[in-house]
């Protein structure tokens, strides 16, 4: 035994090598960023993108970008506050560049050098209704007072490209659509934008905590500068990163608080129950293999693990800590350590067998989240499993203390449980009852998988984040319009007949904009309306007049000529095209809707159109991920049915599946009752309830076997406490989703210590459990 005892070490210590280089060498990557999760299912390369895919693409863009808007009553004091603090963050590592809309022209500038070659293709839509209707002879005008202002900044090359002045009105309709306004006015204030492009690996280094603070402090600063504070000085901000940070900050603590007293309380109950450290170094052992390995099998399977994976896979310390606890709590007599081990293996196998069972059905789902859940489930069970067998034994047994206060206190449970005796027909009806509820409630129960019940949400952040959006018409997830096509010019052109679609829809304030590829790109065919329209319009009527005007000859729009196209060289000059287009699907940014509703009817003509919600579009993601674990979790209860009974015979082995069932039943409803929101996270719950559970009615039947009836349940109430420490007062965590999970797995596992004790009872005057084939 000592040799299979080192053998494992060895291996255990392999692995612990392998998880450290495949965690920090960047082979494997631990992802904690939420976007992660979704669109990741889909195989076939050649197919187009679902929404979802184009979602988490699109807010993955638009989670490196921050907007802090600044605002004061005088219009010289916001500039200077504004540049002092755009400064400020400029200098902080992390921020890939500022742009300050309401103080530059270089991107007016690059924009016009790029558009100028094709400004007779081009037409804001003023000006083509103008033409459409034959009425050039404003635009003349304007070309004339162009020409003569005083600050004019013609030149001879845009004389040549565009001599009657049609692209500033593009440009100037351009910026209105796009949507970063420089500086907008409300109730006598002046506010203007810091747009803050982030550096990509911000986030997937670990910093942005950092940065989040840094920037903190410098608005701080900013607000408390004596020389701001009069006229109204304000800071508000948003983007993803803000929200993200404030989540994970809030979880943290929750989470750090209670795993302090998750493992003093364990600490202290190992010690109070066994007097010697020795036990308590058995339980690590056991916690820490599972651990370990579980790690090791996600890294090496997987290019990156996600957070949420390795806090579902950790939680098997539940389950594992029960094995060694079963050991642990027998008699420290003479037998040997193969006498010892041999009279729980049973047990210990079976449950093992049934935990396997049940995520191996999540290990098939098309969700990487859940089968990288599976995969260190499974990976870190064996390992606790097989340290248990093999490395426990070489510990000295130390015996329990059983006049400490636990011992007394599970011997005053044990004697008030164990008067729960119902007759065998009774436990099986109440069996059956209990799966036919359990069917019903998972049929049946209200779900609600809206993502805003994740988090506990900044309402701070919120509020700002509202505010920006009115006051500037920036910032958010806004919703968008999904256009799809065989090849770049049709989806060019279904754009154009979408932006005609919201004009109606824009004018009456359901919609506040709408800005898309098709904006800043006109389709082809649109281009060659544009150039005819320029020529019979404009060209033929006043070319020899506005000639006679100019110092350089004019030269109409050829038919012939080069077109603008969205080609890779447009993407590469004008990068804030990116947001625009994913794969072979173009995108129409909207903000500020009102009635999603009215957008959808507009478009109904519009067949490879369609509106995209990315909240709504998330939550059915998160519908479908839930679907997939509660089907899971009914076929991983069918293959514990078959095994109970095929160990047990039929009747006992209903009782047995009807523990860990109905501790599920009465968590749900539970649950509920206390207005926990059942969703993915809730389901996820439940596997573990179920897998702890079917342990202890398993540990409770195979005592029957082999006479160690009083150590296994002392057993099962250790690692009852074990588990509420370590997930019960999850339940008292600030952020729902943490506290939803703490909630279910409290009420589930004390459900299944006393339905354990209802279905497998155990006094002399209760029938036993025995193998259908026994003498």
């Amino acid at each position: 035994m000592a040799i299979r005892g080192g053998i494992w070490g060895i291996f255990l210590l392999i692995m612990a090598a392998v998880s450290a280089w495949q965690v920090t060498s960047g082979t494997s990557r631990i992802d904690g960023d939420v976007l992660s999760l979704i669109g990741m299912e889909t195989a076939d390369d050649t197919a187009a993108k679902p929404d979802i895919e184009t979602v988490r693409d699109l807010l993955a863009q638009d989670a490196n970008q921050a907007i802090i808007m600044v605002s004061h009553d005088q219009q010289d004091m916001l500039e200077t506050a504004t540049r002092a603090l755009a400064s400020d963050i400029e200098s902080i590592p992390g921020t890939k560049s500022i742009s300050l809309p309401g103080y530059e022209s270089g991107n007016l500038a690059r924009l016009s050098d790029f558009y100028l070659p094709h400004a007779q293709s081009l037409l804001s839509d003023k000006d083509r209704t103008l033409l459409r209707d034959g009425k050039g002879e404003p635009i003349y005008q304007n070309a004339i007072k162009t020409l003569y202002a005083p600050a004019s900044m013609i030149s001879a090359t845009s004389l040549r490209a565009d001599p009657f002045s049609l692209l500033p009105g593009f440009l100037s309709e351009l910026g209105t659509k796009f949507g970063h306004a420089g500086i907008s006015q409300t109730n006598g204030a002046f506010h203007t934008p810091i747009v803050i492009s982030l550096s990509p690996d911000l986030r997937r280094n670990g910093k942005d905590s950092t940065w989040v603070d840094t920037v903190n402090n410098a608005i701080s600063k900013a607000q408390t500068n004596a020389a701001y504070q009069s006229g109204g000085f304000g800071i508000a901000k948003t983007g993803q990163i803000f929200f993200a940070v404030a989540e994970a900050t809030a979880a943290k603590s929750d989470v750090q608080r209670i795993a302090i007293i998750a493992t003093l309380g364990i600490f202290v109950m190992l010690l109070s129950v066994f007097f010697s450290p020795l036990p308590l170094i058995g339980a690590l052992i056991t916690v820490g293999s599972g651990l370990i390995v579980g790690v090791a099998a996600v890294t090496l399977i997987f290019d990156s693990i996600h957070a949420i994976a390795l806090v579902f896979g950790a939680s098997l310390i539940g389950i594992s800590v029960d094995y060694a606890l079963h050991y642990l709590v027998l008699p420290a007599d003479t037998t040997s350590p193969e006498t010892r081990i041999a009279t729980i293996r049973s047990g210990l196998s079976l449950g093992l067998l049934t935990s396997v069972l049940g995520f191996s059905v999540l290990a098939i789902s098309p969700t990487i989240l859940l089968a990288q859940i599976a995969v260190y489930s499974i990976a870190g069970l064996i390992a606790a499993y097989i340290t248990v067998l093999c490395i426990l034994p070489l510990l000295s047994p130390r015996g329990v203390k059983h006049q400490s206060f636990i011992p007394r206190i599970y011997l005053q449970f044990d004697r008030l449980l164990r008067r729960l005796q119902l007759p065998r027909m009774v436990r099986v009806t109440a069996s059956l009852a209990i799966l036919g509820g359990f069917a019903l409630c998972m049929a049946f129960i209200p779900t609600n998988d809206d993502i805003r019940h994740l988090g506990q949400g900044n309402q701070t952040l919120a509020t700002q984040a509202r505010l920006i959006g009115e006051t500037m018409g920036m910032g958010g997830n806004p919703m968008f319009i999904r256009i799809d096509g065989a090849d770049s010019e049709t989806r060019l052109q279904t754009g154009e007949a979408v932006q005609q679609a919201l004009h109606p829809l824009i004018d009456a304030g359901v919609v506040g904009s709408a800005f898309g590829l098709s904006d800043m790109i006109p389709s082809i065919k649109r281009q060659g309306e544009n150039r005819a329209l320029i020529r019979d319009q404009l060209y033929a009527p006043y070319a020899q007049k506005l000639s006679a005007l100019l110092p350089v000859p004019l030269q109409a729009p050829k038919t012939g000529t080069t077109y603008l196209h969205a080609d890779q060289d447009t993407f590469d000059l004008l990068p804030e095209l990116a947001n625009l287009r994913d794969g072979a699907t173009d995108m129409i940014r909207l903000n500020a809707v009102t009635d999603a509703n009215a957008v959808t009817s507009a478009l109904a003509n519009i067949d490879t159109a369609r509106l995209v919600n990315p909240r709504a579009t998330i939550t059915a993601q998160f519908a479908h991920y839930r679907n997939w674990a509660m089907t899971g979790l009914a076929i991983a209860l069918l293959f514990a049915g078959v095994l109970a009974i095929v160990r047990y015979g039929l009747v006992a082995g209903i009782c047995v599946l009807g523990t860990p069932a109905g501790a599920m039943l009465v968590a749900l409803f539970g649950a509920a009752m206390m207005g926990v929101t059942i969703n993915f996270f809730t389901i996820m719950a439940l596997f573990l309830v179920f897998a702890i559970g079917a342990d202890y009615v398993i540990f409770f039947s195979e005592s029957q076997k082999h006479g160690q009836q009083d150590e296994t349940r002392l057993a099962v109430f250790l690692s009852l406490i074990s588990s509420i420490l370590a997930f019960g007062l999850l339940a008292s965590s600030s952020v729902p989703v943490v506290s939803a999970i703490g909630t279910v797995m409290a009420i589930g596992l004390l459900s299944a210590w006393v339905l354990s004790y209802v279905m497998c009872p155990s006094s002399s005057n209760a029938d036993k459990i025995v193998a259908p084939n026994a003498p």
